[in-house]
């Protein structure tokens, strides 16, 4: 019987101890552990975590990563943007969804491009993501895609693109 077992999680965020989840994030041998850091962490708002974060994100658990994600979005860091970007090719679709909220939470214009090829997504979510977020910071860049999304057939994909032209100005022909 080993004797110390795995970190916990309730405790450390109770304390309020950053690095103590950041060690647990870290944990190999429980992914639930992992995950739950990954959660507890992403809500302390705290700088120090955006590298563990972005390791995170090459997590074997899909919950992690997503997590990761998400939490790297509530921190709005822009050292996040590129592996963020990495991240919209996920094979888990939650993940590439998070990685598309993140980037439209940190607004920077590296991810227009990365957001608008990932509105070719083969998962509906993340195609509804890219494009409500390329309708708040795509820009001009955003138009033809966002015009080329009006006319597709699947209607829920109309109705995100005509939000999302409506957030961004782009006419709605």
């Amino acid at each position: 019987m080993p004797l110390f077992g795995p970190p916990n999680v309730d405790k450390l965020k109770a304390k309020g101890d950053v690095p103590g989840l950041i060690k647990a994030l870290r944990y190999e041998k429980d992914s639930g552990v992992r995950h739950d850091a990954a959660r507890a962490l992403g809500k302390m708002d705290d700088p120090r975590a955006v590298e563990p974060f972005i390791a995170a994100l090459g997590d074997q658990n899909g919950l992690v990563r997503w997590a990761a994600a998400e939490a790297l979005g509530n921190l709005g860091d822009a050292r996040a943007v590129e592996p963020l970007i990495v991240a919209l090719k996920d094979t888990n679709a939650n993940v590439r969804e998070a990685a598309a909220e993140a980037l439209g939470k940190i607004g920077d214009a590296r991810a227009v491009d990365p957001l608008v090829a990932a509105l070719n997504d083969e998962e509906l979510a993340v195609r509804k993501a890219a494009m409500a977020i390329l309708g708040r910071i795509g820009g001009a860049r955003a138009v033809e895609p966002l015009r080329v999304a009006l006319a597709h057939q699947e209607e829920e994909v109309r109705q995100a693109a005509v939000w999302a032209a409506g957030q961004s100005g782009t006419p709605r022909q």
